[in-house]
Parts: structure tokens; C-alpha cells; sequence
């Protein structure tokens, strides 16, 4: 069901702070820096990391379900998100599992599609995505 770890997210009050620990201390080099509004209103900064992308992600306003769930529970985990070949066809079927996700369909990540797993239903927070892109594609297109 799942093809691979395609990122894991961490939520962060300070993006610069966080950034510059990556790069400075772990020698990672950022693919990209993405400000996102609608649903979301944060800003991400991605590290490829062999085949997967770590996320640091910081709230951009005090409102909305990213700003209360830093608030709520501080820095640190986000969620793990597992890469499918058919995001529609993945949902479908976890659904007949008893899965919810947060909506019906898929929302627009950050040039990805996503699914919210919702947080009852798993250990750790998980979301689904559905990326076109490989990751040796995605560091050739941002690079």
C-alpha cells in the first residue's frame, strides 16, 4: 500500500533558527523554502534526505489548525507521510478499513496531493501523498 516514506514533518516556532541548525550543524542543504495560504498558512522549508524530504514547518498566522496544533503541543513531530501510487484509489481502500481522513478528497500540498489521516485513527499523525515527482526529480527541478 505504501510505495515509501516520502517526508516527515516537524513544527517549528522558529523557521530561521531551525533551518540554519539543519545546514550548520547536520550539513543539510535546503531544496526549498514554500509559503502556503488557503487550509494551511505556514511556511516550509524542505532537506532531501536520501529518498525522503524532512519538513520543517512554522505557522505563518495565530489562526487556523497549524497555528493551534503548535500551540497546543509546541515544537517537535508533525506527522510521517507515506508516498501511494493512487492517492483516490488508496483513500478507497483504507476507507473500507475504517480509516477517516480530515476531508473527502485530496487537498493540495506543497506540489503534492494530500490526505490527512484523521489523528484518532493512528498512533502518530500520518497523511498519504501522491507526488509525481521522484526525489532525484525534485532536487534536479529545485536545484
Amino acid at each position: 500500500m505504501f510505495q515509501r516514506i516520502h517526508h516527515v514533518a516537524f513544527l517549528v516556532d522558529d523557521l530561521a533558527e531551525a533551518t540554519a541548525t539543519f545546514e550548520d550543524r547536520f550539513d543539510l542543504d535546503p531544496l526549498a523554502r514554500h509559503e502556503m495560504t488557503g487550509d494551511f498558512e505556514l511556511e516550509v522549508v524542505l532537506f532531501p534526505v536520501g529518498e525522503s524530504l524532512v519538513e520543517l514547518i512554522t505557522p505563518t498566522t495565530e489562526r487556523g489548525w497549524v497555528y493551534e496544533h503548535w500551540r497546543e503541543h509546541g515544537d517537535g513531530f508533525f506527522h510521517i507521510a507515506f508516498e501511494v501510487d493512487d492517492i483516490r484509489e488508496r483513500m478507497t481502500a483504507l476507507r473500507a478499513l475504517g480509516v477517516d481522513f480530515a476531508s473527502d478528497d485530496p487537498q493540495e500540498g506543497f506540489d503534492w496531493e494530500v490526505a490527512i489521516v484523521e489523528s484518532d485513527d493512528t498512533v502518530v499523525p500520518i497523511q498519504l501523498v501522491e507526488d509525481d515527482r521522484t526525489p532525484e526529480e525534485r532536487i534536479e527541478a529545485f536545484s
